[in-house]
Order: structure tokens, then C-alpha cells, then sequence
């Protein structure tokens, strides 16, 4: 395509429209949009918004939205959002748009490590080393285990100790892991 030179005129073919260099429109397929010609090449963008404007698009704009029909109160029924706002709930990312509450589950990084772990409080896994920290363990019953008692157990073997009623104890890929009950021992 030619954009510079004599001969060039420097428009675009847009939309079976030719628009001239430096010409601004909005496309037909996003009314959100800005785009402009600029020496052949066409460059769109999300249109700034301008909430002092009265006829401003509300649709592209959410958050100059300030109509009492169109915010929105989070799930405990505590906090008032504006449309458009975002914020989290749970494991959830939830968006107020023109009144209606939608969430959709938090995205997670994909971790590149053999064990991973969700910590209390949190949505995301984290990497960690020790198998018995692990939540995403996909048993191997090649690894068996040998308990303190000397007995073999298979790799997803659970089990309580013999003199200890509230310690349970996992086979997890060839280590025992072993963890006490709390409230279990309050009771006894």
C-alpha cells in the first residue's frame, strides 16, 4: 500500500468505505471504539470517557453511570458499587454493570512445580516442596509407604495411630504424613 510520496493520498480502505488520512470514526462492529486514518494505516482504540458529557454512552462508559437503579450491593449486602466497578468475592472476580451483579471465577496462574497447595484465606495455589503440604497429589501406589508400627501402606492410604486415636496418618507418594485432630483431643 502506498503512504508516502506523490500519487499516495495516504487513505484507508475501511468497511468497503475509503476513509481520508486523518478522518476519526467509529467502527460498526464496536460502538466503544475510536478509530482514525493516519497516512494509509488504520488505528482503533477504546474511546475515552466523559462523564461531564450528559450524552455520553453508558454502555462504553460504566462508570459514569450514577443512576441509583444501576449500582449494585455486593453479596453480603454491605457495600454499595457503582456500575462498572469490580472487586472480589470469595474466590470470585464480580463486576456491577447497570445494576446486575455478574462473577466469574478468579483466574490462577499456571504453576510449573510438581506439588502445589491452596494456603487458608487464599483462592490461588502456591508451589510447595513437602508432598504432604500438597493438595493437587495424584497418588503413585508404586511409593508405599512403611508406618511406625512397620506396616506397608499404599500411597493414598490414610490410617489413625494405634496409641494415638487422633492422629491420622497418609501415605502420600512414600512419605507419611501425619496430622492431630484438635477437637479430638479437647474430647479425650
Amino acid at each position: 500500500m502506498c503512504t508516502s510520496g506523490p500519487g499516495c493520498s495516504g487513505n484507508c480502505p475501511q468497511d468497503e468505505v475509503i476513509r481520508r488520512n486523518g478522518e476519526d470514526w467509529k467502527p460498526i462492529y464496536d460502538r466503544c471504539a475510536l478509530c482514525s486514518c493516519k497516512d494509509g494505516q488504520t488505528f482503533c482504540r477504546r474511546r475515552p470517557c466523559d462523564c461531564s458529557d450528559p450524552d455520553e454512552d453508558l454502555f462504553c462508559c460504566p462508570s459514569c453511570d450514577n443512576r441509583p437503579t444501576s449500582q449494585c450491593l455486593d453479596q453480603s449486602g454491605r457495600t454499595l458499587y457503582r456500575s462498572g466497578a469490580s472487586w472480589l468475592y470469595g474466590c470470585q472476580q464480580c463486576r456491577c454493570m447497570e445494576g446486575e451483579v455478574d462473577c466469574w471465577p478468579l483466574v490462577c496462574p499456571v504453576l510449573l512445580c510438581e506439588y502445589t497447595a491452596v494456603a487458608e484465606g487464599e483462592c490461588c495455589p502456591r508451589c510447595v516442596t513437602d508432598p504432604c503440604l500438597a493438595d493437587n497429589l495424584s497418588y503413585d501406589i508404586r511409593q508405599a509407604c512403611t508406618d511406625p508400627t512397620g506396616v506397608t501402606r499404599l500411597s493414598g492410604d490414610t490410617w489413625h495411630m494405634p496409641q494415638s486415636p487422633c492422629t491420622t496418618c497418609k501415605c502420600k507418594n512414600g512419605k507419611v504424613c501425619c496430622s492431630v485432630d484438635l477437637d479430638c483431643l479437647q474430647n479425650n
